[in-house]
């Protein structure tokens, strides 16, 4: 396994090291024959440079393709890698310079506090703990979850505190059609007006997942109306089917958390385009 180590330092507050090494998605087909690379991130950052105050703490894996046999389409994969992950104003950055400014447009706005903490230390008449609000955290990585038949499913996820009572968490999902390079929706593998039936069997599987036979009966565990639970195109596909993800707040109180439900291609096919990128695994897949 090559390696390689970037060690750099933002106006000597914080430095860090970015490893980039090459690898493979494990357990898939060779079909899609995409070679990936990866960089990982620790960072940490002190209050005015002083390690007695609290800190920010950025720890971050990003897995990108790296080699594909049509140029064309990798380059189409690492814009929609790249902008997945550090968003739109980085897509024209090769995956090192993203990661590079990730971090410092990180702890740049965490240096944004230290105003507020020199405040707060006057009020006192001592410095905040370590562990109060200002000790900020970010933790980021993106997955492959599904690499066969022309398609590429991978996730985006995100857990962080910025203050207040409890931190966040965010996941995304995404599916790539290889023939193209482009990002499918619902639009390009369902018929048209499926959202009621797609919605009805969703909701379903939810219910079944928590072992109730009456969906209604999901609003007393923490759901919110569950007659408005509808697909939100965060989803990816496998060999198991389709499965949705709805992050906390979305259809549930936050103690819920991260709700995934798959749905068996049995269960959908006849609201699946025939000639939609996913139809190999729906209609031909065993």
């Amino acid at each position: 396994m090559k390696s390689k180590i970037f060690i750099f330092t933002a106006s000597l507050l914080f430095s860090g090291i970015i490893t980039s090494c090459k690898q493979t998605a494990t357990g898939v087909d060779k079909e899609n024959d995409i070679e990936f690379d990866s960089i990982t991130v620790n960072e940490r950052y002190y209050l005015l440079g002083d390690s007695t105050n609290p800190f920010c703490t950025l720890e971050s894996q990003f897995i990108y393709p790296s080699g594909y046999k049509d140029k064309d389409i990798l380059n189409k994969l690492n814009r929609h890698f790249i902008h997945s992950f550090f968003g739109e104003d980085n897509i024209s950055f090769i995956p090192k310079e993203a990661m590079e400014k990730y971090v410092r447009r990180y702890i740049t706005n965490y240096m944004e506090l230290e105003n507020d903490f020199i405040e707060e230390t006057k009020i006192l008449g001592e410095k905040p703990h370590q562990e109060s609000w200002f000790a900020y955290y970010e933790t980021s990585s993106n997955e492959i979850l599904y690499n066969r038949y022309d398609l590429l499913s991978y996730i985006v996820s995100v857990d962080y505190y910025t203050g207040g009572a409890h931190g966040e968490q965010g996941f995304n999902n995404f599916v790539i059609d290889l023939k193209t390079g482009e990002e499918l929706a619902e639009k390009d593998i369902f018929v048209e007006n499926y959202q009621d039936e797609l919605s009805k069997i969703i909701v379903e599987a939810i219910a079944s997942d928590n072992n109730v036979t009456d969906p209604a009966e999901l609003e007393s565990m923490g759901f919110f109306n569950v007659e408005e639970i509808y697909p939100n195109n965060n989803f990816y596909v496998d060999e198991n089917g389709i499965t949705y993800t709805f992050n906390k707040y979305e259809i549930a109180a936050y103690f819920v958390g991260k709700i995934d439900v798959t749905l068996p291609f049995d269960r959908i096919s006849h609201l699946m385009l025939e000639n939609s990128p996913v139809a190999p695994l729906v209609f031909t897949v065993k």
